[in-house]
């Protein structure tokens, strides 16, 4: 019995060696290189553009939503348009990050090609309203078309040479739709257009084009109502990070820069007594400030530096009123302007 049990020890451990080998990770690679010519990228440019005294393209984000962006690829291939399979959009955020945003794909079976004949959206409506050769000059004389190299010809491609090219049919014009949301920051976004070919080969042309700052806000309050309040007192209303209670007001800067805000109460006039009110406070991220009527303020922290406003965050934001000595009772009512502006004035 000792000797028949020793031996069904060793038959178990034996079996259990190999059972850990199982989960061991493989390497895999695959070199995909085809043959022949690659593919190149002639001329690629985006829109809208929102600033056209600047060359170059500028986008502006819409406020708290997405704005639309139209990526154009002229593509050829010296085997011929049928060896074209595939082009890609990948967008970079600027630098110092410069990180990968995101990338778009036109794959042959599905992708949008745009004749000479056709139009380009040239202001992101989603209709397309210049015919191609009229958008072209317009996008040249802007500065707005990089240009690559022709290796048929051996040469640089021009505007000349594109417009014979999309003509005659000897290059795509390929449409890719994307969307920047306004939380993005500004700055110059790298762009690449990538065209591939039916054996994998694969050639690439980079341009940017500039998302502009800009600052917004969005309440959730039409009215800062503190109810009944005592004379002689700082009477506080406060506010919290929902943007759907509209008794406790909440800001959201819907732009995509840092920004500040400026107050500016009026006189809270007394209905009955001809009386009024005229000091007031507000808090914000930790700043503080006291505001007498007709004196607009932007809300600062304790050294005077204005407080920061951070983009995409609904934040709280409080009121105080203070009714001087003497104040008889009376209902008292005003306005305040709420002003967003940049942290840092362009």
């Amino acid at each position: 019995m000792k000797k028949i049990l020793a031996i069904t020890l060793v038959v178990i451990l034996s079996l259990a060696v190999p059972m850990t080998a199982m989960a061991a990770p493989i390497d895999t690679e695959a070199l995909v290189g085809g043959s022949g010519s690659a593919p190149y990228v002639c001329a690629k440019f985006e829109t809208p553009d929102h600033d056209p005294l600047l060359d170059g393209t500028q986008i502006e984000p819409v406020a708290g939503g997405t704005r639309l962006v139209k990526f154009y690829v002229v593509v050829g291939d010296p085997n011929g348009l049928d060896d074209i399979s595939a082009v890609y959009v990948k967008v970079y955020h600027p630098l110092p990050d410069g990180s990968f945003k995101f990338q778009l794909d036109a794959v042959r079976a599905s992708w949008t090609l745009i004749p000479y004949t056709g139009m380009i959206d040239m202001d992101g409506d989603c209709v397309g309203e210049t015919l191609v050769p009229d958008a072209l000059d317009d996008l040249d004389a802007q500065g707005r078309i990089t240009y690559g190299f022709d290796p048929v010809r051996g040469a640089a491609m021009d505007l000349g040479k594109l417009k014979y090219d999309l003509e005659e049919g000897k290059q795509l014009l390929v449409e890719l739709v994307g969307e920047m949301d306004y939380c993005q920051p500004s700055g110059n976004y790298r762009v690449e257009a990538i065209a591939v070919d039916q054996g994998g080969k694969a050639s690439t042309l980079e341009n940017l084009f500039f998302y502009i700052s800009i600052v917004a806000l969005r309440c959730d309050f039409a009215k800062i109502n503190w109810g009944s309040v005592n004379v002689c007192q700082w009477n506080v209303l406060y506010g919290d990070e929902d943007m759907t209670t509209p008794t406790k007001p909440t800001v959201h800067n819907i732009g995509n820069d840092p920004a500040k805000l400026e107050l500016h109460f009026t006189d809270m006039l007394g209905a009955n007594y001809l009386k009024k009110i005229s000091d007031f406070d507000a808090s914000m991220l930790g700043g503080h400030i006291e505001l007498s009527a007709c004196t607009p303020q932007i809300i600062t922290d304790a050294a005077g530096a204005p407080i920061n406003l951070p983009p995409c965050t609904p934040t709280q934001i409080d009121f105080s009123v203070h009714p001087p000595t003497g104040t008889p009772e009376d209902i008292y009512t005003g306005t305040m302007t709420i002003t967003i502006k940049h942290l840092v004035d362009p």
